[in-house]
């Protein structure tokens, strides 16, 4: 089901609005993990680094235009390789207005000096892509990734939050599940909930077909749902060029470029057409990337939550501002602990 602010909305009228809830922003396309699920590992285009200008030109037009859309300055590249460059990128975001702002990253780097930068940029939420509990797991999915380098330095963002007594940013890590690490979920979850932080599942991603598999997904019938993906997130490279959706890794669908037009001019005009074509069900007319794709249906995810008092406060987050959003009815024996929540693309 599909609300807007407590009230039943159709496609229709989420196809109108006229301004993004979320904005990936590729600060960085580079990365140091060639992860087996990702699809950068199969990505063609150049893996450069946006330049300051661009990022301050997005990032003030959505204080401008929108301050709760979430900006997430993370696409398929790992943020924390920029260092101290990162930083002021984000406090300019805050800076300029932006009132949500979530970095996801692999946490590989969470050094003392890239700690106390995330503690003191201004950051909302942070969310650590983790996708197993056990060296051999964890480090046959994210080559290059070091498992122990991980969970050391979560733990030392922890206890660096706890002594200062830090609320924000809000940290989630989060556990995509595949054949490799299923087995794992579990104890992956109670481990780092006795943490007191959220923990998120979410389903695999194939990146529209980058990654081998999911053809199951692929679906053009008039009887599938739309795209929650196409109608509440612009995705933007680093060169500027806004792509289909999130999963549109490679650029196959570019939309415009935001150094010759405004992200708000770029939303009410190609991608306005393509919320069109799929709040009509007319899935057969979209790019050949949308009606391949077979991710359409998971951009959900599950959050568990260790006590009330943090879901209360990530509900709060996660909702601020936002027009509309999918939600499922959880079952009883999940009412205190489950929300589903946007399950970003990483």
């Amino acid at each position: 089901m599909v609300y807007c602010l407590g009230h039943a909305y159709g496609w229709e009228m989420m196809e109108q609005t006229d301004f993004p809830q979320q904005c990936v922003i590729e600060v960085t396309a580079a990365c140091d993990q060639a992860c087996i699920h990702c699809g950068r590992t199969y990505m063609e285009r150049p893996k450069k680094t946006m330049s300051r200008e661009m990022f301050h030109r997005v990032v003030a037009e959505i204080g401008r235009e929108n301050p709760d859309c979430e900006v997430w300055p993370t696409f398929m590249g790992e943020a924390l390789l920029l260092g101290k460059r990162l930083f002021p990128l984000i406090a300019y975001a805050r800076q300029v207005g932006c009132r949500k702002i979530t970095l996801n990253s692999n946490g590989n780097r969470l050094t003392e000096e890239n700690i106390e930068g995330l503690l003191e940029c201004g950051l909302d939420r942070f969310i650590i892509s983790c996708d197993g509990h056990s060296a051999e797991t964890y480090e046959r999915i994210r080559i290059g990734g070091k498992f122990e380098r991980l969970y050391q330095g979560i733990h030392r963002l922890l206890e660096r939050m706890r002594t200062a007594r830090l609320q924000r940013p809000l940290i989630e890590l989060q556990f995509s599940i595949f054949n490799e690490n299923e087995h794992e979920v579990e104890d992956f979850k109670k481990y780092w909930l006795d943490q007191g932080v959220v923990v998120k599942s979410r389903p695999k991603v194939y990146w529209s077909g980058l990654v081998p598999g999911g053809g199951h997904r692929i679906s053009t019938s008039a009887t599938r749902t739309p795209c929650l993906w196409a109608f509440d997130t612009a995705a933007i490279h680093c060169n500027g060029n806004v792509v289909m959706c999130a999963i549109d890794c490679d650029g196959k669908y570019v939309a415009g470029n935001l150094s010759q037009q405004s992200l708000k001019q770029v939303w009410n005009g190609p991608l306005r057409w393509l919320r069109h074509l799929h709040s009509q069900r007319r899935f057969r007319e979209l790019p050949e990337i949308c009606r391949r794709c077979t991710d359409w249906q998971v951009k959900k995810a599950h959050a568990f939550f260790p006590d009330q008092t943090v879901r209360q406060q990530y509900e709060e987050y996660v909702r601020r501002g936002r027009l509309f959003y999918e939600t499922h009815t959880l079952a009883p024996s999940d009412q205190t602990t489950n929300f589903t929540v946007d399950g970003g693309v990483r």
